[in-house]
């Protein structure tokens, strides 16, 4: 294929430019603020799910509460009712008394146990509601830095972005300035193999993990300089150097 000495030198300086196109779009796939995202958002689900977790007992506790409180004023009432009769003492005899302030004392020690365990679901609930509160500001500890790392992700993409299409637009704009053959021929070898152009050394050897036979090898040295090689298996253009 015809190709002039300027059209070999800037098909080398594209196929660098798309070497640099290569490296900033691995770079974008693989910024480390993806992995810190991805590890922050999972801490953040994590921390949510336990906190839902505690957040939960809370509404059995408040039962339990109301329940011991309505119990308490069943015995109470009981009390007083009983206590009320114990002092009139109308109609009873002693024994029937004793029996009488034995059920009072037994309302009462009732009445003693469901306190108890009324004030220590009200610990419980005091613990949950510390735990629910801390659990808050853990939260918004959390988000804070998954957002903060949400912004430096947008950055730092909007940056390596804006870097491809600077280089994209000086791509443009060299292979504009070769001839559209030379430039089909390279773009073909690129989507067959990705090797697009090597460089023969006046040794024979080439660069890009290429290997040429030896006839290969004398029919390139045998080229005039305006004329470049096109491999067999690859399509890549070989461009002589030196």
């Amino acid at each position: 294929m015809k190709a002039s000495a300027e059209d070999q030198n800037l098909l080398i300086d594209l196929s660098s430019i798309d070497g640099d196109l290569q490296r900033l779009r691995h770079k974008l796939a693989n910024l480390p603020v993806y992995a810190e995202l991805t590890d922050a958002e999972h801490a953040l689900k994590e921390h949510r799910s336990a906190a839902a977790a505690r957040a939960a007992r809370k509404e059995p506790i408040e039962a339990t509460i109301a329940e011991a409180e309505t119990k308490v004023e069943q015995l109470t009432a009981a009390i007083t009712r009983k206590q009320s009769q114990l002092d009139s003492g109308e109609g009873m005899d002693s024994r029937q008394l004793m029996v009488l302030q034995g059920e009072i004392d037994g309302f009462k020690e009732s009445r003693d146990d469901v306190e108890m365990s009324q004030l220590e679901a009200m610990e419980q609930l005091e613990a949950i509601e510390a735990d629910t509160a801390s659990d808050k500001a853990e939260d918004e500890r959390l988000d804070g830095a998954r957002l903060a790392l949400v912004k430096r992700k947008d950055d730092e993409v909007a940056g390596v972005e804006s870097e491809i299409a600077g280089v994209q637009e000086n791509r443009s704009a060299l292979a504009s300035r070769i001839a559209p053959p030379l430039v089909e021929a390279y773009e073909e070898s690129r989507m067959l193999s990705g090797t697009g152009v090597v460089i023969m050394r006046p040794d024979g050897t080439v660069d890009g993990g290429l290997d040429l036979s030896l006839i290969e090898i004398e029919q390139i040295k045998a080229m005039a300089a305006d004329e470049v090689y096109l491999t067999e298996d690859t399509g890549a253009v070989v461009v002589r150097q030196g």
